[in-house]
């Protein structure tokens, strides 16, 4: 363990369970992340996850534990395999599991333990990082393995789509996002509200102002198990006429629609504004540095509140 290795990367080394080498070089800011279409090794490193959080959660495949350096899941192939394990997920939580540990003998030579005491302190983990980026970044990747439901969370859950848009993700993905949050929109610019059940707003949508169908989240949302943070982007794919229950904006042009209407959406990074203004620069390095070099509109002073108030402002009440 060295000194330099960012808070998440010492944090899992303590616990015996590195990440993987290229995960560990995102977090380390190597320096060939470090460029004009990356941003940054944050930047990427959320990016890595969305590889894992628009796909569903497979009981019976080990594809998630890739976030992972060499962990071993000898056992759990071989009960998966053996059908003795119906989910690997959430095994400290799962009496199936506890009952494989506690009978585990000659005739059956499956020790669960480690795999169970592995996620239950990966459940606790995200609580002693003090850094705000490390805690948010830790939650998204327990969550990965020990996927959370709508019905715990009280979180809306959205739909992902079977295939990525094509939407892009570059460091400047923000720009007309800071422009929407002080109040300026292109003469053709549209921005859609994505709401709730309870016409809350869950996701800003701009239109018409570089890519089309770039959205940015206003809460947290679930995908797959997994709970994204507010300030995430994300790109959606859908059939605007297709679109019945929709209400027109208050004062600005584009409607507000409920989540429901949509099919789908794919998740892409995290923004610059999921981060709060005193730890942005240090979260987000190299990124933030060229946001404020291409003059981009306050990168460093605004806030998503800014645009979760605006999009409160176009719901009808």
């Amino acid at each position: 363990m060295h000194e330099s290795d960012h808070e998440i990367v010492q944090l899992f080394k303590r616990q015996q369970y590195p990440l993987s080498e290229t995960l560990t070089e995102m977090l380390n800011e190597h320096f060939s992340h470090q460029t004009e279409r990356r941003g940054c090794g944050f930047t990427q490193a959320t990016r890595l996850l969305a590889e894992f959080i628009n796909f569903s959660r497979d009981p019976r495949e080990l594809n998630d534990l890739k976030l992972f350096k060499d962990y071993e899941d000898k056992t759990l192939k071989m009960l998966l395999k053996q059908s003795k394990l119906s989910d690997w997920h959430n095994l400290d939580h799962n009496q199936e599991a506890m009952a494989l540990a506690q009978h585990n003998t000659l005739a059956c030579p499956a020790d669960l333990t480690p795999d169970i005491q592995f996620q239950a302190q990966l459940r606790q983990l995200a609580q002693q990082a003090q850094k705000e980026e490390s805690k948010l970044l830790m939650h998204m990747i327990a969550d990965i393995i020990l996927p959370k439901s709508s019905a715990g969370t009280g979180l809306v859950e959205l739909a992902a789509l079977a295939e990525k848009p094509k939407v892009g993700s570059c460091p400047m993905a923000e720009n007309f996002f800071l422009k929407i949050a002080h109040g300026r929109i292109l003469r053709k610019g549209a921005v859609n509200i994505i709401v709730d059940q309870q016409h809350q707003p869950l996701l800003l949508e701009k239109l018409n102002m570089g890519d089309d169908h770039s959205c940015i989240s206003l809460k947290p949302l679930l995908m797959n198990g997994v709970c994204v943070p507010a300030g995430s982007l994300f790109s959606v794919d859908y059939d605007s006429s297709a679109i019945q229950n929709k209400t027109a904006n208050q004062n600005l042009p584009g409607f507000v629609i409920p989540y429901s209407e949509i099919p789908g959406f794919w998740y892409l990074r995290l923004t610059t504004l999921a981060v709060s203004l005193e730890n942005r620069a240090r979260t987000f390095s190299t990124h933030f540095q060229q946001q404020i070099a291409n003059d981009l509109f306050s990168p460093e002073t605004t806030l998503l509140q800014q645009l979760a108030d605006i999009a409160s402002a176009q719901v009808r009440i």
